[in-house]
């Protein structure tokens, strides 16, 4: 257990790093060498650092994450936002006895060079290698594995539950969740639930504005991120300026016991409610802080520590604002924050990335939508939170009035377009397969009982690669072939693919489901020759057609 004594001139001085950026331009690089880094290969060799010690090892953190990253690809400016609260969660908790979800665990990269795996770097996402995600065999300080989203407060619920039931000396159990992963329903069923039992457990909520990939598009809610709740917590750093260590230490008392405090407290309760617009958390049984500067180590430290120390049993929500991309030019500056990335030039942040020798089937499959769209006002796109990822931004450069981001929310996706359906629009839900798994209760009762014309999109069939068995497509002809009325579609060629799209759009007795892998088309020439396709001109068709089913 650490603790730093802070001094008031510290609290005073401490400065926003939000609105600050210490690069002036290209080339960026890094220290030449990071021997504080070096020094720490566990969390427990943290103990001895002061504070400053503490702020240029988050300096040195950042630029390892950003030159290991350089030379293998991953996720990438969802760990450079939090480099700063990770700092702090392993200077102030103790894992592994303590726990520390992260949820989608994609921003786990610094929080496992802090835990004994910065060696092992170089394997990032590779066979045999290391995995992109939080994954409990490969280490004692991953809780909890990830890859998909809004699972954190749960787990951590139950092992705040299993703690205490168990009478464990220590209950610390922390929940790190982005204002995209919030976005998910379960995420609320959580919380109503620890409100409820009243679990000791701190979920630190990281609001980088950034809930789509990539937030932005263009779609019916418009360029604004997919989510009322992210235009929610926004309005608070308009209200309310960042609450600093003095600010959280007047409101303290409302963790302790309950016959310890007066009539005030309801004031002081409803009061903040009205000011910071707190109320909707604390409405769920949460004692809420914030919102404070997550870039800030001066002021999280004390805080988290009177978290830490406090002997209420109610859970809290600290809320943290950052940068996705903090420290890093380039990733500020790209429109995706550049949140997943192959090999790049450090100096520049230019990618590596060789020309593909035919369109990917993603695009392939926005573009034949589109030529559906232009032909039928009904048709309509459907994306949870993954735009880029399905090809829904192509489709709503051209459609914006017909696209729709509802955020990481698979089942309301699912049974929104059921209720589309119902009304004669031509629903296009565009899902990852491992990611319909979520909203799969919809599939059967909303749609094929009542055998609706949805049109389930599955990108990622099959194997993907990099993103490791939280994200391979590999179950959905299995968990979908026992469904009755579904007709499903799987490509051999880019040519099929559009051609499927078409049939889609056409067929209206009941729901359909087309599935096909990530990567490229195939080309002309080896359609030609592999297959044997006779191509007018020697060009693929640009329109697909209706296929008769038999």
């Amino acid at each position: 257990m650490r603790t730093i004594q802070q001094s008031t001139q510290s609290q005073k001085s401490s400065t926003s790093l939000l609105d600050t950026q210490t690069d002036s331009g290209p080339p960026y690089s890094g220290p030449a060498s990071k021997p504080i880094l070096d020094s720490v290969k566990f969390p427990s060799d943290m103990n001895r650092l002061n504070m400053s010690e503490l702020k240029q090892l988050a300096h040195e953190l950042r630029w390892e994450v950003i030159e290991a990253v350089s030379k293998t690809g991953g996720h990438f400016s969802s760990s450079l936002g939090v480099i700063e609260l990770t700092t702090a969660l392993h200077y102030v908790f103790d894992m592994p006895e303590d726990d520390i979800i992260w949820d989608v665990a994609h921003q786990c990269y610094p929080h496992k060079m802090l835990t004994g795996r910065r060696d092992r770097f170089p394997t990032l996402r590779q066979l045999n290698g290391m995995s992109g995600f939080c994954k409990r065999k490969e280490s004692e300080y991953d809780s909890f594995g990830a890859g998909h989203s809004s699972t954190s407060i749960s787990a951590a619920q139950g092992m705040s539950v299993a703690k205490s039931t168990l009478n464990k000396r220590k209950n610390n159990c922390i929940a790190v969740i982005g204002d995209g992963a919030i976005t998910g329903g379960m995420a609320y069923e959580a919380m109503n639930n620890a409100g409820y039992l009243s679990s000791r457990m701190i979920v630190v909520l990281n609001d980088n504005g950034q809930v789509s990939l990539p937030t932005g598009t263009q779609s019916a809610g418009g360029v604004k991120p997919a989510s009322q709740l992210s235009a929610y917590t926004s309005n608070l750093l308009v209200s309310k300026p960042f609450q600093d260590f003095r600010d959280f230490a007047k409101s303290f008392n409302r963790l302790l016991p309950e016959n310890v405090q007066d009539v005030n407290k309801r004031i002081d309760e409803y009061a903040r409610g009205v000011v910071t617009g707190g109320t909707l958390f604390e409405e769920l049984g949460f004692f809420y802080v914030g919102p404070i500067d997550g870039h800030d180590l001066e002021n999280m430290v004390p805080i988290l520590e009177k978290l830490r120390d406090s002997d209420s049993n109610k859970p809290v929500l600290l809320h943290i604002k950052t940068n996705k991309g903090q420290g890093y030019a380039p990733a500020l500056a790209a429109s995706d924050r550049m949140h997943g990335v192959g090999k790049f030039d450090i100096a520049t942040g230019i990618q590596q990335k060789g020309k593909a020798a035919a369109p990917s089937f993603t695009s392939i499959f926005a573009n034949s939508l589109i030529d559906a769209a232009t032909e039928d006002r009904a048709v309509v796109g459907i994306t949870a939170a993954m735009p880029g990822g399905t090809g829904m931004d192509i489709f709503g450069r051209r459609f914006p009035k017909r696209t729709f981001d509802v955020g990481i929310a698979e089942q309301h996706a699912v049974t929104f377009a059921a209720g589309m359906a119902c009304e004669g629009l031509k629903p296009f839900c565009c899902i990852y397969s491992t990611f319909m798994q979520r909203g799969y209760d919809q599939v059967v009762h909303d749609v094929a009982i009542q055998n609706l014309p949805v049109r389930m999109i599955l990108d990622r069939a099959g194997v993907v690669g990099n993103d490791g068995p939280t994200h391979h497509g590999c179950y959905d002809l299995a968990y979908l072939g026992c469904i009755p009325n579904l007709t499903i579609m799987s490509p051999s060629d880019e040519i099929e693919l559009r051609n499927m799209v078409a049939t889609c759009a056409g067929f209206d007795d009941g729901p359909t489901v087309l599935r096909y892998p990530r990567g490229v088309g195939y080309g002309a020439e080896k359609l030609q020759n592999l297959f044997g396709y006779d191509l007018e001109d020697g060009e693929i068709p640009t329109k697909g057609e209706f296929i008769v089913r038999i």
